[in-house]
């Protein structure tokens, strides 16, 4: 007898926001998704600030209100939907992209 075996879980690849070495996070392709699916039916275009929709994320966002490139861990965008947060959560990897985005100085790429 033969059998399947299906692994249902996949596991997120978690990212060190430390790692100098880090692979460049882009804004548009990475950043800006996982707003579009946690954050944007409360964070659009006429709704609770930041607007975080695709057009609006970046310019909302870059304030020092909400991203502190000099202490990246303690901006707001990464802080408010921390998995430990009680706001949407990020996941574990999600929030290592952010904080790594952020180290990475922001950029709107």
């Amino acid at each position: 007898m033969s059998g399947c075996a299906y692994n249902w879980i996949v596991e997120e690849e978690v990212i060190d926001p430390g790692d100098p070495d880090a692979p460049e996070v882009s804004f548009s392709s990475e950043i800006v998704p996982i707003f579009s699916s946690k954050c944007v039916s409360c964070h659009s275009t006429g709704n609770q600030a930041p607007d975080l929709t695709p057009e609006n994320a970046y310019s909302s966002l870059n304030t020092s209100r909400y991203i502190n490139t000099s202490d990246p861990a303690s901006s707001l965008i990464y802080t408010k939907p921390s998995p430990t947060g009680s706001h949407v959560k990020y996941s574990e990897a999600e929030a290592a992209l952010v904080l790594t985005w952020i180290t990475q100085g922001a950029q709107n790429n």
